[in-house]
């Protein structure tokens, strides 16, 4: 294929799976999650302190039990036996979560490290009523994304009880805030956890792999070490009654592009055909 027509297919790709579920359910929210949001966010110290408490050199609990996306219960402890992302995220999240998601994504791709070999990821879901079906949905959507070559198995996305979310957001030190039955605010950042548990490194901002890197490989010698770019983001929601339209009008303007330049690719063979 072309390269410049396979970039254009990435990025339809990319765009379909952020849109892809993260807003059917946000679409159904009460207006005024925007402004709950925001009240929530003034009325309280929105920094790095209030929102994530740094636990590098504390330990993940490894004897937490999850389930995974094809509905199996897991041990952390059996994912993280070697250098690990550890990403706190909900998959029907309408705002940055699917932005994240798709960073890290990209970003898995351009890593030094060979994944399952010497690293593996985690997303976990904070949200309770969550279930298998969604993080299988949501891993299928991201792993287009890494690409072919990257191994299904190095990238799990668990659901979980509260209790076992607490117990392991309260153990990295991550905050959020439930708005509604299904939305919810908190800041962006993951953290890269060595072998035993040990909470190595936290990265905020875009999920770069250059910083990736680096917290695999001070995760890799165990080493605790400071913070990749400490600008925190928060994610809270917008309300969807504004903001419908907007999002409709985008995809339909990117799926239009996309059917302009498949009509130029036609015409242009069709006239190199003798």
């Amino acid at each position: 294929m072309i390269p410049w027509i396979k970039t254009i297919v990435f990025f339809v790709v990319l765009f379909l799976a952020m849109g892809t579920g993260s807003y059917s359910r946000a679409e159904n929210n009460a207006p005024g999650l925007l402004e709950q949001s925001k009240k929530v966010l003034a009325g309280s110290k929105a920094d790095s302190v209030q929102w994530i408490e740094e636990k590098t050199g504390q330990y993940l609990p490894l004897e937490l039990e999850f389930v995974d996306e094809q509905g199996k219960r897991v041990r952390l402890g059996d994912i993280i036996d070697r250098p690990t992302i550890f990403l706190p995220i909900y998959f029907y999240c309408p705002n940055i979560c699917s932005k994240n998601l798709a960073n890290l994504a990209i970003a898995l791709g351009n890593l030094s490290f060979k994944p399952e070999k010497e690293y593996r990821v985690i997303a976990l879901s904070f949200n309770a009523a969550e279930n298998a079906a969604d993080a299988a949905r949501a891993k299928k959507n991201y792993l287009k994304i890494v690409g072919d070559d990257f191994p299904s198995d190095a990238w799990r996305f668990l659901t979980g009880s509260p209790q076992a979310i607490i117990a392991a957001m309260d153990a990295v030190g991550f905050r959020f805030k439930k708005i509604d039955d299904q939305t919810f605010i908190h800041p962006a950042a993951l953290m890269t956890i060595a072998k035993d548990g040990k909470i190595i490194r936290y990265v905020y901002g875009s999920f770069l792999a250059g910083d990736i890197d680096m917290g695999l490989a001070d995760a890799a010698s165990g080493r605790p070490s400071l913070s990749v770019k400490r600008l925190l983001a928060f994610c809270f929601n917008y309300d969807p009654d504004s903001n419908k339209y907007v999002f409709q009008r985008v995809k339909t303007g990117v799926m239009l592009f996309f059917g302009i330049v498949l009509i130029f690719v036609f015409i242009y063979f069709k006239r190199k055909r003798p």
